[in-house]
Parts: C-alpha cells; sequence; structure tokens
C-alpha cells in the first residue's frame, strides 16, 4: 500500500463521518431543534456547543492537512481525475470550514450568550440561520466525501487494469 493510499482511506474516513454526522443532523437534530421551546433549544445549544467545540478542530485540521498532503503526493499527476476530484474535495472541505467560522461560530457566540430566563425576540430567526447553515455545510460535506470516494474508484481503476494487463502478458 503506497503512501497517497494511505492518506486517501484516512481522509475518506474522517469525512465520510463528518458526512454521516452531518447527514443525521439535517434529517433529525435540525428539524428536532426547530420544535423546542427556547430553554430547550438554549439548553441544548450550549451543551452540544461545549462538546463539538473541544475535538472539531484538531479533527479539521487534521482531515484537511492529511488531504493536502494526498494532494502533494499525487502533485505529478495534477491533471489526472484522481488528483481533480481530490483537489475539489479539499475545496468542499475548506468551503465548509469557512462557512462554519462566517455563519455557525458567530451565532454560536451569540447563542452562548443567552439567558434561559430573558431570551431575546429574535431567537427563533437565530436559531433558523444556525439550522439553515448546518444545511449548507452538510451539502459540502457529503460532497467532498462523494468526490473523495469518486477519486478512490478511479485510482483502483487504474491499478486495476495495469493488474489485468501485465496478468495477460
Amino acid at each position: 500500500m503506497n503512501v497517497s493510499m494511505v492518506f486517501r482511506y484516512i481522509s475518506l474516513l474522517m469525512t465520510g463521518l463528518m458526512a454521516g454526522s452531518s447527514f443525521a443532523f439535517v434529517l433529525g437534530m435540525g428539524p428536532a431543534m426547530e420544535r423546542l421551546t427556547v430553554t430547550s433549544y438554549i439548553e441544548l445549544h450550549q451543551s452540544m456547543e461545549t462538546v463539538f467545540a473541544s475535538w472539531t478542530p484538531f479533527f479539521y485540521l487534521t482531515l484537511t492537512l492529511i488531504i493536502a498532503a494526498n494532494l502533494f503526493v499525487l502533485r505529478k499527476e495534477w491533471r489526472s481525475l484522481e488528483f481533480m476530484l481530490v483537489a475539489f474535495a479539499l475545496l468542499c472541505i475548506l468551503d465548509e470550514l469557512v462557512m462554519t467560522w462566517t455563519g455557525n461560530l458567530p451565532l454560536n457566540r451569540v447563542i452562548n450568550s443567552w439567558q434561559m430566563m430573558t431570551p431575546p425576540a429574535d431567537w427563533v430567526e437565530v436559531r433558523s440561520q444556525w439550522v439553515r447553515f448546518m444545511y449548507i455545510r452538510c451539502a459540502l460535506l457529503v460532497s467532498g466525501f462523494g468526490l473523495l470516494l469518486a477519486s478512490s474508484f478511479f485510482m483502483k481503476q487504474s491499478r486495476a487494469s495495469h493488474s489485468n494487463a501485465f496478468v495477460a502478458v
């Protein structure tokens, strides 16, 4: 197994975990959060924020570095479909990070400042904005995962065709 395959499979696993978690949010958590009372929502959001903030920065940094390292390994094949798919997957992950930094994180700071007994009048709109950003981020993560999956398929296709040609000779 070469270095590129190791990077590919680790990034595929990590992106798949993030995309799956995000997809589960879209299917279950998002709609459920939109039905919560203000006090329940504030309590849930503030509790979730504490937990997620403890591990996600390291996870994203690791994922970004692994995908970038894979592109570095593949740099001589920069015109290949495999390289392009991995590059676009990295763009999806980076775009998702931008959405997080510019969308969810500022709203997290706002929501974390709320008091349960005195919520702001616009809490429903802020919650809706936060959930919309999550939906967009999910689409980016699922797209990045799909691109990495496709790149792995094309990587295996090229390797399989080489091995078949060798066997036939």
